[in-house]
């Protein structure tokens, strides 16, 4: 661990290279409404879980109920949910982003270093992925990692840091394969300590007996998160290989992700985990491992050095943007620094890094990254699995530049000026996302237009005090954003031979959407009854009404449609 710098140089370089930080993320998070349209499926699930929380209670522990929790927190603060998503948005890179800095030190970073590899991820995708329960693990685990850091004992270090993993699990649940690793790491720690001190032996049983105490303790109230109640991960399974079956194959002929058991059932017949599909078709399944491998190194490379929108490093029209520019030498510096101070330290570089702390770092880094990169080669590399192992390995380079420096090593008298640089540099660079980025121009939030559309129709006035206003969610969590007095009613809630209307009546569902939608819905394909909704609403007691600014249409109580 870096000591807290006492030089008046060191702590005004100190103090700049964070107070640039916190300016670039306020700057980036400027505006983001402006660019960011509302987010459906899992981050509007989890929204929507938080918002009936007292009604429903906890979900179950493989679904993220931490990030609810959290959610729950900030809507104390922000009750609407549209205010509330985008505060989220904007905490969740501010507090992930100087989190990330803040390990950086603690792991031995100078400052400039530090600022430069925080603002790679603050330039990257990485804060902006979709849905965020994995930037609130990361934030656990960075906060943890840094407790971690400043244990005075390997048994504290690791004790601190699987806590922390266990509290991550509660929003990714593959953190809970780090939190087993530490775990044994941990009891591994005890055991040697004692062989080594036995007077110690007391102690050694207290940190154990605390350990075990608080991780029962939170089981208890949230559960375990790796139990797998509801098959989450074989459907998590299904879903993406059918997804890339499609991207394969081109013989996908249903939507992957909404239908795909029609997808893995010709392939792997009646499998139920991942075991019995390896058995059942093992050179199906090892096809879909290699696409994910063959894939992984490309992802991994758009998550950390694309910008927000999808903007490449390299510009699309031969003309450079100052951020990109910015991107490249904050990469640069970030990943020739440790090349650099490998070449000085020569061949005393290996006896460096083979040091107790050095290797045992890099191993608590590396049962960190392993769950994201598992799921990424079991499942699919998509980008959010890809975030903590990146963040992970931007602390194991600040880990690397600490262990080759040379011993004695005085603080550089032109870091403030040197600081001051890159601060200006990292400011100047982050995006003001209300403006267009890369010759293009914002996108549209067809999401967010239609929730104000809908809103501003004024249909709560035919709501009782303390009633609500259903809504069909064929849109994949619209309903969510509107608020009280509407009700989010998801088509699940179908019973078995039920009719459309007979459905809208028993849910007291009041407005549908009338697109393409209702008809690629599993529950509604081929259902004569919902045809005839469709042709003619105004049967069942419905009318239409267009959403005025957008192409949305509605069927709603005919006493309400003027």
């Amino acid at each position: 661990m870096r000591a807290i710098p006492s030089r008046p140089f060191a702590v005004l370089t100190e103090a700049v290279c964070l107070l640039a930080l916190v300016l670039a993320c306020v700057k980036l998070s400027q505006g983001v409404e402006a660019v960011l349209d509302l987010a459906l499926w899992d981050e509007a699930d989890y929204l929507h879980r938080a918002l009936t929380l007292p009604e429903s209670g906890l979900p179950d522990p493989e679904w993220g109920p931490l990030y609810s929790l959290w959610y729950f927190a900030l809507s104390r603060v922000w009750p609407d949910p549209v205010v509330l998503y985008y505060a989220n948005t904007r905490w969740l890179v501010l507090l992930t982003s100087v989190a990330c800095y803040a390990l950086l030190r603690q792991a031995g970073a100078r400052p400039g270093f530090a600022l430069a590899a925080s603002a790679v991820y603050l330039l990257s995708l990485a804060p902006h992925i979709q849905p965020r329960p994995t930037l609130l693990a990361l934030l656990i685990i960075l906060v943890a990692s840094c407790a971690a850091c400043r244990a005075a004992t390997p048994e504290g270090a690791w004790a601190r840091l699987g806590f922390g993993l266990l509290i991550a699990s509660f929003a990714r649940p593959e953190c809970f394969l780090s939190f087993l690793g530490v775990s044994a790491l941990l009891g591994l720690q005890l055991v040697r300590r004692i062989q080594r001190e036995p007077a110690r032996r007391r102690h050694a049983a207290a940190t154990a007996a605390a350990y075990v105490g608080t991780t029962l303790v939170l089981m208890g109230l949230l559960g375990n998160p790796f139990s797998d109640t509801s098959n989450r991960r074989f459907y998590a399974f299904c879903q993406h290989f059918a997804d890339g079956h499609d991207r394969r194959t081109g013989q996908v002929e249903v939507n992957p992700w909404a239908r795909c058991e029609e997808v893995l059932q010709p392939v792997f017949g009646s499998a139920s985990t991942l075991g019995a599909a390896v058995r059942a078709n093992p050179g199906a399944f090892l096809a879909h491992v290699r696409w994910n491998v063959d894939r992984l190194p490309g992802e991994f490379h758009k998550v950390f050095t694309y910008g927000y929108g999808d903007v490449p490093l390299q510009p699309r029209n031969g003309a450079w943007t100052r951020t990109q520019v910015a991107h490249v030498l904050l990469l640069l510096v970030t990943l020739a620094l440790p090349l650099v101070a490998l070449v000085r330290r020569g061949r005393k570089a290996a006896r460096a890094l083979a040091a107790p702390r050095v290797a045992w770092r890099a191993v608590a880094a590396a049962g960190v990254m392993l769950p994201g990169l598992l799921s990424s080669v079991l499942y699919q590399p998509r980008h959010h699995y890809l975030v903590i192992p990146g963040v992970m390995g931007l602390a194991l380079l600040a880990v690397l530049m600490h262990a080759l420096e040379v011993p004695g090593t005085p603080p550089d008298e032109v870091a403030p000026l040197a600081g001051a640089l890159l601060a200006a540099l990292v400011v100047l660079a982050v995006p003001r996302l209300a403006f267009a980025q890369d010759g293009r121009g914002a996108p549209p939030k067809v999401l967010l237009q239609q929730v104000q559309a809908l809103r501003g129709l004024g249909l709560d006035k035919h709501v009782a005090q303390g009633g609500s206003l259903g809504v069909l969610d064929t849109q994949g969590g619209l309903p969510v954003y509107l608020g009280v007095p509407f009700r989010r009613v998801p088509p699940w809630t179908r019973r078995q031979g039920e009719s459309f209307p007979q459905y809208l009546r028993r849910e007291r569902i009041e407005l549908v959407f009338m697109d393409a939608r209702l008809r690629e819905e599993p529950r509604f394909q081929n259902d004569p009854s919902l045809e005839s909704f469709l042709a003619a609403p105004g049967a069942f007691g419905y009318a239409t009404r267009r959403l005025p600014g957008t192409d949305a249409v509605l069927a709603l109580p005919a006493a309400w449609a003027h």
